[in-house]
């Protein structure tokens, strides 16, 4: 550590006065981005340059932890991790240029000093050379039947470390949405294939959607957040399985919904009530089995008078479409939010309200990845 010109320099990276003091878990509690993709972020862009301090662990400063959030933001809008690190870093170098621009002093061997920054590549890792597949943990690839594969061994040994390492891999390489259509809905379907043929047992079948919903879940903490429009999601009386709705329910979000979601096993009565409560632009119900929506069709249909209300999954076959008088939702996800956004635009030119929610348009029409089912 040395001062140069009232800024104090630690490692050869310029930074505020303030020496790093956050280790990685905390910074990765704050941005709400889990350790691994930090770790990503760090080794393959150089987003982050992180000291080592006096008993060897790797502090993190608020240059780091305003480079992620930048990023973050980035993303949000639907670019790439390694294009958004490139502009949060060059519009870094381009407002502050120095002496040490470009500066690689090799630290620790990790990379995490200059990886990815300026022409000289990544600074020395061991995996150095190469593309950013080839800087990926070792085995892991960005190719959505890899991962899907690989996911499935992680599963297959309960092999929570693993799994995160490859979820990381595919939302950091990915798009949220084809993270979610190309690589966690697949692995659903093999799940469950897999069980049917007695290939692994339920507690892999609970790991499994334990481990997805977590990271759903970490993606709909802004469901709340906004002026759009409000869908409220559900699953009938006796299903308990929802991941599919869930995965909805993040795409949706990310298209400027408000979510008030419900989840599994909802009363229907629960259901109209809280749509009126909310006055929902959209009502969305899922089942894998025509009882869950037959024994409820006369419930469905006076609720269809005041919101609009669509039915999924398995169970919304034809006979029951008829029954029960409202449309299907269908397997395209990403259609299925554009779909719903085009009726709450066109609602609300029809019966506009004061103060009323801003309908956005749906992410999915910004070169989101086509979905798979």
């Amino acid at each position: 550590m040395f001062v140069k010109g009232g800024t104090t320099v630690y490692g050869g990276a310029m930074r505020g006065s303030v020496p790093p003091t956050m280790r990685i878990g905390e910074l990765a509690a704050k941005v709400g981005v889990s350790t691994h993709v930090l770790r990503a972020w760090e080794s393959r862009y150089g987003l982050l340059v992180p000291v080592r301090s006096a008993g060897g662990y790797r502090l993190y400063g608020h240059e780091d932890e305003r480079r992620v959030r930048e990023v973050i933001a980035l993303r949000d809008q639907g670019v790439s991790a390694a294009e958004a690190s490139r502009r949060v870093l060059a519009t870094e170098r381009g407002a502050a240029p120095g002496p040490d621009e470009g500066y690689d002093d090799g630290r620790d061997g990790s990379g995490g000093a200059s990886a990815g920054r300026g022409a000289g590549g990544r600074g020395g890792t061991a995996s150095g050379a190469g593309s950013n597949e080839d800087s990926a943990p070792p085995g892991l690839r960005a190719d959505p039947p890899v991962l899907v594969a690989q996911l499935l061994d992680a599963v297959t040994a309960l092999d929570e470390d693993r799994a995160h390492a490859v979820l990381d891999t595919a939302f950091v390489e990915r798009s949220i949405e084809s993270a979610i259509i190309d690589v966690l809905l697949p692995l659903f379907v093999r799940v469950g294939e897999m069980w049917e043929l007695g290939r692994i047992g339920i507690a892999q079948e609970h790991f499994a959607s334990s481990l997805v919903r977590r990271r759903l879940g970490a993606l709909s903490l802004t469901w709340g957040v906004g002026t759009g429009p409000v869908a409220v999601l559900a699953c009938p009386p006796g299903e308990f399985h929802d991941i599919v709705l869930l995965s909805f329910g993040v795409l949706l979000g990310r298209a400027g919904w408000r979510i008030r979601y419900l989840g599994p096993d909802t009363p229907i009565h629960s259901l109209a009530a809280a749509a009126r409560l909310t006055q929902a632009d959209a009502v969305v119900l899922a089942c894998r089995r025509p009882s869950g929506f037959r024994g409820h069709a006369s419930a469905l249909r006076r609720l269809s008078e005041d919101h609009p209300v669509w039915i999924a999954g398995r169970g919304a076959t034809p006979r029951v479409l008829e029954e029960v008088g409202v449309p299907n939702l269908g397997g395209d996800l990403i259609a299925a939010v554009a779909e719903l956004t085009a009726t709450a635009r066109a609602r609300r030119a029809a019966h506009p309200r004061a103060g009323g929610s801003r309908v956005s348009q749906p992410s999915g029409a910004k070169g989101g990845a086509e979905p798979t089912a």
